[in-house]
């Protein structure tokens, strides 16, 4: 089967462009400053795509933080403001902000 997350669309002069087909679902978040939530991650889920109201951090493996004034050299850092990612296999995502704001995550699914 043919992946069917970005579409073709003719453009007026015979240039082509792509976007994306409308999310399988849209998850949101209203995070308090410093109080990680999670985004449960549905089954069949390849792509995520992250928006916000402000700054945030995810992270795919354990428990979002807000790094502080040490280093975190162990790569287990949380991600600032990520954008799309592919998150097959993912089954949760943990969100955290430093300031109250929400966070949506659309998700294609197969």
């Amino acid at each position: 089967m043919a992946d069917q997350t970005l579409n073709r669309l003719d453009i007026v002069g015979g240039n082509l462009a792509y976007a994306f087909r409308p999310a399988t679902c849209v998850l949101a978040r209203s995070l308090a400053a410093n109080t990680a939530e999670s985004f449960t991650v549905p089954s069949g889920a390849r792509f995520g795509l992250f928006s916000a109201t402000g700054d945030f951090y995810a992270n795919y493996t354990t428990t979002a933080t807000v790094p502080g004034d040490t280093a975190i050299a162990d790569a287990t850092a949380s991600e600032l403001n990520p954008a799309m990612r592919y998150i097959s296999g993912v089954t949760t995502i943990s969100v955290i902000a430093p300031a109250t704001c929400v966070v949506t995550l659309s998700i294609w699914t197969d």
